[in-house]
């Protein structure tokens, strides 16, 4: 019996080079692989297409790849293969050469080895980033069909529509027991829920906040909910003049209600961030207890020389502006920003002004 599946992405793509792409779909769709990956549950680094790696001095790394890995073309992936797709990469994204620092690399049969720039102990861990991809870079179009090590070969892509992925046979950890997938994309969450809803798609990822309680009830339908590691941030622009000072900063930071983001936008599917990173990471530190609210927001200001004056937060007869850019295709991003403005504008008046992308 044939077996598919459709599934409905949040995020559309015009190019499949997994080099640059910038919502890693040629990875989430199971085209490629990287050398290393994450394992979520003990958050700890494990082997992928590498079987084991040693870098005791943190600059000089011997890697050893698993010799039973084939390109969905047919072609053995050895370390001369995987060293020029590591070359591409790094040519092509500056943000993985930051990353990476790589000054030599040299293939010898099944192994890597690689010299960094300077002592860099966390490199291997640095080979999880789906930029890093392993791809067969003797093919030419990188952009409309990859071919990489991964479970499905691509059948077909339709730029910002979908993919059609067909199973390959010869995958190294053993061939799936789907035929086939449909990977398709639609950012609107209202949309993939009413596609869910209506049986046009199998599986959905990111559905509407607001729907979920609706499909719980389905005895057809199977919500699965699992903390991640992404974190919602407001990134300031420290170049702009008015946010050198760390008083206007933390007077932003003192306006953001976060517990009213996760109960009212994200209803409740979220936990208040302290910072960054989780705290259950490692390496994750302890903050200070922060005060927070607008009068709280109006002291900092003051700090930084500003004054309420004609219901306005001034300095040297300036009205302090900034300006917000944000994703369009997240919506809770819009609600967070309206939550924020009319906190703002309620008490100190400060003028925001948003830019959707």
């Amino acid at each position: 019996m044939f077996q598919t599946i459709h599934f409905l992405y949040n995020f559309s793509t015009n190019l499949l080079d997994p080099h640059v792409d910038s919502s890693y779909v040629p990875l989430r769709a199971g085209i490629t692989e990287t050398l290393i990956r994450l394992d979520e549950e003990n958050l700890s680094i494990e082997p992928w297409l590498a079987e084991s790696w040693d870098g005791e001095d943190g600059q000089n790394w011997t890697i050893k790849l698993r010799e039973d890995v084939k390109f969905q073309n047919g072609k053995q992936m050895d370390a001369e293969s995987v060293k020029k797709s590591l070359e591409r990469a790094l040519k092509e994204n500056v943000a993985i050469q930051n990353a990476l620092k790589i000054d030599t690399i040299s293939a010898d049969g099944f192994t890597l080895t690689i010299k960094t720039t300077e002592p860099l102990p966390e490199f291997i861990s640095e080979l999880v980033n789906p930029n890093v991809a392993i791809i067969d870079v003797s093919e030419e179009d990188f952009v409309n069909k990859p071919v990489g090590t991964g479970p499905f070969k691509l059948a077909s892509f339709t730029p910002g529509s979908k993919l059609e992925l067909e199973r390959f046979d010869d995958y190294w950890d053993g061939a799936s027991k789907l035929d086939s997938v449909t990977f398709a994309f639609n950012e609107d969450a209202n949309a993939r829920t009413l596609a869910l809803k209506s049986g046009q798609t199998d599986i959905v990822y990111r559905p509407e906040v607001e729907s979920l309680d609706s499909l719980k009830e389905d005895s057809k339908m199977k919500v699965e909910s699992t903390a991640t590691f992404r974190v919602h941030q407001l990134t300031m622009n420290m170049q702009r003049e008015e946010m050198k000072d760390i008083n206007v900063r933390k007077a932003l930071d003192a306006l953001i209600d976060r517990q009213k983001i996760v109960d009212k936008i994200l209803l409740g599917h979220a936990e208040t961030a302290r910072g960054p990173f989780l705290p259950s990471l490692a390496f994750a530190p302890t903050y200070d207890k922060r005060e927070t609210g607008s009068d709280e927001a109006v002291k900092h200001l003051e700090k930084a020389g500003y004054t309420l004056k004609d219901g306005k937060m001034q300095k040297d007869g300036k009205q302090l502006i900034m300006p917000m850019k944000m994703l369009l295709t997240r919506l809770c991003y819009i609600h967070q920003q309206s939550l924020l403005t009319t906190k703002i504008k309620w008490k100190t008046d400060l003028r925001l002004r948003a830019n959707t992308t």
